[in-house]
């Protein structure tokens, strides 16, 4: 065969090969960036895989760092859900509750300690919990063992990624201690309030004196008079019988002052029940009118006809109204007589609170006195001993109103102002 026949024919297996070759080499390289990009990936996806495993580590060192943290809290670390069902409780909590494992309280429902009276109080905070509210109450438990204990708890919501709340996570301490401490005090200022209205009718002592000899001189006046007309048998029986009428009289107007006198001296204290504060100013007054009187002070007063009664206990009341009624009284001794008057007035405020008003036209004080004046033991008076005022400001306090005092705004002299919340607004605080 000739030689160019031979090239001829040779050509196109040539051609396939050379064809063949380069697709091969484009398939190499393919296959090389393939394995390229799969190594960078795989570096990539080591990488990751790498960083998340260090961020569960992170996440697991500092899990356990929080419940270390928590484990040694001194104060009870609690999660439950709406039902009260606790899902976690640290060692302090066991011990508040007096369980010896977490088997014996956690997954059971926390009202099982909680005393029955507080319950619904409980309940309540907790439905404010997980409407996304936090809240805080001081409530008593019954331990595992019978104790009781006050408590106080700081609630707020535990949240997801998605924000809904899933638990309630409260921090619980105790607080029976400074619960005894406040009773402590609590029955300290009884016992110096007893002992203030003891004091008080001392040194009243001849005022009231004077206030009960004229009905009792009236009364032996009055049936002396009546004794003389039926020996000599002059009057008519309706005449006798007007007489006889003005003894009662006045044997009702000193049996008057004397109950008030027992009931103001009297050292038990009265649960809070309503108090009709027109009814505690009008025996205020029984007491502290003949001292106004020897003073020569005239008393005007103002009551709003219709106001709802207040709970708390009459004779603290009275206390408070006498005791600055008292000092309205002396601090007037400054002033000429014609203008000696004190002036108690009884309104509801602008919010329809009961609120007491005693002013006085006296002197009045320096401006830097007026909050100093409520101190224990601060006195202007040179005899005086510095408590009245505290009392009267923790017996208003106790009642859970205020006491303040402000310059007359229509004349000399100070006003004091004080108000006690009505029926529903104390038991709204309960």
């Amino acid at each position: 065969m000739p030689l160019q026949d031979t090239v001829a024919a040779a050509l196109p297996s040539w051609a396939t090969l050379m064809a063949a070759l380069i697709l091969m080499a484009s398939v190499l390289a393919y296959v090389v960036r393939l394995n390229l990009r799969l190594r960078h990936s795989k570096r990539v996806l080591e990488g990751e895989i790498a960083e998340r495993r260090r961020a569960e580590e992170r996440l697991a060192d500092n899990e356990q760092r929080l419940r270390q943290i928590i484990a040694s809290e001194p104060e009870c670390v609690k999660l439950q859900t709406l039902d009260g069902i606790l899902l976690e409780m640290n060692p302090a909590g066991l011990r508040l509750v007096e369980a010896g494992q977490p088997e014996e309280i956690v997954g059971t429902s926390v009202y099982r300690v909680i005393a029955p009276e507080f319950r619904a109080a409980y309940q309540a905070l907790s439905e404010k919990v997980f409407q996304g509210e936090s809240g805080i109450l001081e409530f008593q438990i019954i331990s595992l063992k019978g104790r009781r204990r006050w408590m106080e708890t700081h609630a707020v919501p535990l949240t997801d990624a998605r924000g809904q709340v899933v638990a309630l996570l409260g921090i619980t301490r105790d607080i029976t201690a400074r619960k005894r401490a406040e009773d402590e005090v609590r029955l300290h200022y009884r016992e110096l309030a007893h002992a203030a209205r003891v004091n008080t009718m001392g040194e009243m002592a001849s005022g009231l004196a004077h206030e009960l000899n004229q009905p009792l001189a009236a009364i032996a006046n009055y049936s002396r008079g009546c004794l003389r007309r039926l020996r000599a048998g002059k009057d008519s029986a309706d005449e006798l019988a007007r007489a006889f009428e003005q003894v009662c009289s006045q044997a009702d107007r000193a049996g008057d002052i004397i109950r008030s006198l027992r009931r103001f001296v009297r050292k038990d204290e009265a649960p809070p029940r309503p108090v009709d504060l027109a009814d505690v100013l009008r025996e205020a007054l029984l007491i502290a009118e003949p001292e106004a009187s020897q003073h020569q002070v005239r008393i005007a007063t103002e009551v709003v006809a219709g106001m709802a009664p207040v709970p708390g206990d009459a004779i603290q009341i009275e206390q408070v109204i006498l005791n600055l009624a008292r000092n309205a009284v002396e601090a007037m001794d400054e002033v000429d007589a014609g203008r000696r008057l004190l002036r108690i007035r009884v309104f509801p405020d602008a919010n329809g609170v009961a609120t007491v008003e005693v002013g006085d036209s006296g002197p009045g004080l320096p401006g830097d006195m007026l909050n100093p004046i409520f101190e224990p033991f601060f006195t202007t008076k040179a005899n005086g001993m510095g408590m009245g005022l505290a009392i009267c400001r923790s017996i208003v306090e106790a009642h859970g109103g205020t006491l303040g005092v402000r310059p007359n705004e229509t004349g000399p002299g100070l006003v004091f102002r004080f108000n006690l919340p009505g029926m529903e607004e104390t038991f709204d605080h309960e």
